[in-house]
């Protein structure tokens, strides 16, 4: 039961984490569109790059959320 804990909770604290790292990155982007008179509007770019964005999420969460697991888990195992 500890190490589902573990688990749950490492991707829970993952999937918290690289989502703030992917929407600070969008919104330094989108910003720096303002100052280029050639770009998209900052909504028009979110709105492309939406799907791109979900997809990276999940799979970034998926592969350091499993990392951080199994480190959590081995500590774990080798505490007790």
């Amino acid at each position: 039961m500890k190490y589902l804990l573990l688990a749950l909770s490492s991707y829970g604290c993952t999937w918290y984490l690289v989502g703030l790292l992917i929407r600070g990155r969008l919104a330094d982007l989108a910003d720096g569109l303002r100052h280029r008179p050639e770009a998209p509007s900052p909504g028009e770019y979110l709105r492309a790059v939406e799907q791109h964005a979900r997809r990276a999420h999940h799979q970034y969460t998926l592969l350091a959320g499993s990392v951080v697991a199994l480190a959590l888990c081995l500590v774990a195992f080798w505490l007790s």
